[in-house]
């Protein structure tokens, strides 16, 4: 056992340092990086699965999602050719012929290595007993807490929406587009209705099965049966993620019925509301169009912000920021009426207003190289250390909401990171020092 931890780490340091070499020296060409990619998706996925017992954990499951925003696009592609992505103008996939994607490429496959080897440097100090997990699964007090916090922060959401479609802020059915110009879209406290969400989502499966908590679960459906007829699902995928994750530092392995989830999830459910999200999805469920290879490609879009970046900064449109796109958000919250406040990352957003951003190449937009190798060895490293050390109910969920604001920051700015997560940790010490009585 010992033996193959250290082979482990050994590959995985090997392979850190030749795609730090590669990326450095940009000599390998597309077509090999994507094979590059893909052997380091195994490895990794590989590795966290055999060190967490066939399990996936949060760490785990935020590392699959960095993977598919890296290659989920690229790999497809570079391997089966422009026809793989049918709907996808030329235009739009134009970025896939830079000579900078190489480079963005690498980036990815630096990303998930650090984030791997952070993690089994976790992993190798903190081991989580069968006592743990034992204790955070019949931890039934906690649970009830859990429970009724859900219901609240759930209702609050839903009663947000009901709010927003009786006086026709948005519609129960619309498309995307129609939506996204919608008074509820726009508004400047939908983003923390999301959080709301995401935080009620995570209690409740904490909470306990299914079958012990229906109310709360018909409850979270009519919510994500709201956002999904109106084209969203990132916004109840991630939180769905998390919950995986949750359940497997509880010791769920991976069985039959999670793999049927998650291929239900990306061969039906992501690539279906994609297809209809423009036409509404409300009497055109006859006309989705399923492609295998849909909703990866859509999440491996957002690699082309990594092509554009790199692009941006070889001609000097702007500079690296040297860590102010991490210490500014804070900054700003501490400063709330003092200041005027700026965004360190605003001549990016300014360049590509709405199409998200990484970040593997906003810590490459911050230190360069080392950047992309730090930012990844610390998320592996805490989350790994954290979802080994949560000993109850309350503190697994709390990593869980965590865990869903960096999965959802994967295709986004980091510059919300800090401010939700201070919502978040507001709610759970809220929760934490309320007192329910037993029944």
């Amino acid at each position: 056992m010992r033996l193959n931890l250290m082979l482990r780490e050994f590959g995985l340091l090997v392979n850190l340092i030749a795609s730090m070499m590669l990326c450095m020296f940009n000599i390998m060409p597309a077509n090999a990086c994507a094979v590059y990619a893909l052997l380091t998706s195994i490895l990794v996925i590989w590795n966290s699965i055999k060190i967490d017992n066939s399990r996936i954990t949060y760490s785990t499951a935020l590392m699959l999602y960095t993977i598919a925003t890296q290659f989920g696009l690229v790999i497809p592609y570079l391997f089966f050719g422009r026809d793989t992505f049918p709907e996808y103008a030329d235009w739009t996939l134009s970025f896939m012929e830079s000579s900078y994607l190489p480079k963005a490429i690498l980036l990815g496959i630096i990303a998930v290595t650090s984030m791997n080897i952070g993690a089994l440097a976790a992993r190798k100090k903190y081991v989580a007993t069968d006592e743990m997990r034992e204790y955070l699964q019949e931890d039934i007090v906690f649970g009830n807490r859990m429970y009724v916090a859900s219901l609240i922060l759930l209702s609050i959401v839903l009663l947000f929406f009901t709010y927003n479609i009786l006086r026709g802020g948005m519609s129960l059915v619309s498309t995307y587009d129609v939506f996204r110009r919608s008074s509820v879209y726009n508004s400047s406290i939908y983003s923390y209705i999301l959080i709301v969400f995401y935080v009620g989502t995570l209690y409740l499966a904490s909470a306990g099965s299914i079958k012990s908590h229906k109310a709360g679960w018909t409850l979270w459906m009519i919510i994500v049966l709201v956002f999904a007829l109106n084209g969203n699902k990132g916004e109840f995928m991630y939180a769905l993620l998390a919950v995986i994750g949750m359940k497997g530092v509880e010791g769920q392995k991976i069985n039959r019925k999670l793999m049927l989830l998650i291929a239900l999830a990306l061969i039906v459910i992501i690539p279906g509301i994609t297809s209809l999200r423009n036409i509404g999805i409300l009497g055109n469920m006859r006309n989705a169009r399923i492609n295998i290879f849909s909703a990866f490609g859509e999440m491996g879009m957002q690699i082309r912000m990594s092509v554009n970046t790199i692009r941006d900064l070889v001609n000097g449109r702007y500079g690296y920021l040297w860590g102010e796109s991490y210490w500014r958000p804070v900054f700003n919250i501490l400063t709330p009426v003092m200041v005027k406040h700026t965004q360190a990352t605003a001549a990016v957003r300014a360049l590509y207003p709405g199409n998200g951003y990484s970040q593997v190449i906003e810590s490459y937009l911050n230190f360069n190289i080392i950047g992309v190798v730090a930012f990844y060895l610390f998320v592996g490293y805490l989350i790994g250390k954290y979802e080994v050390k949560a000993t109850d109910k309350g503190k697994l969920a709390y990593l869980g909401t965590i865990v869903c604001i960096l999965i959802n920051a994967t295709r986004n700015y980091f510059a919300f990171v800090p401010g939700h997560i201070l919502l978040i940790t507001i709610i759970y010490l809220l929760v934490k020092g309320v007192k329910f009585s037993k029944r």
